[in-house]
């Protein structure tokens, strides 16, 4: 009997560690490359299509709509990270990590936020 209970305590143990401990670390090594890319896609379609929304175009709309597909892809990773246990916190980071090693010109960045009527 106590060696039953000692198993028992063992596999559990060691299923613990595989949720919260090696299934976190595995995800992050695997994923976070694409994670990064997919945040900085993602981040740029959004730039983008605001600055289309701007100009009113319906063709450059359409594009606009299918570059957002990148958010799609980059919600499914994140999730999948989720998942897996990978700390909001550690996302967040990856998140601007991946926008600070793909930066453009402050140039784009302001644009948004000067006024155009008033």
């Amino acid at each position: 009997m106590k060696r039953v209970f000692y198993c028992v305590i063992s596999l559990f143990c060691i299923a613990w560690i595989g949720i919260y401990v090696a299934s976190p670390v595995f995800a992050y090594f695997y994923y976070k490359n694409q994670f990064m890319e997919q945040t900085a896609e993602c981040s740029l379609a959004m730039d983008e299509t605001w600055y289309i929304e701007q100009v009113e175009s319906k063709t450059l709309n359409q594009t606009a709509k299918v570059h957002l597909l990148a958010c799609h892809e980059y919600d499914k990773t994140r999730k999948i990270m989720l998942a897996m246990r990978v700390p909001e916190s550690v996302l967040g980071y990856l998140g601007l990590e991946a926008i600070e090693l793909h930066q453009r010109s402050i140039e784009p960045l302001i644009e948004q936020h000067r006024f155009r009527e008033r």
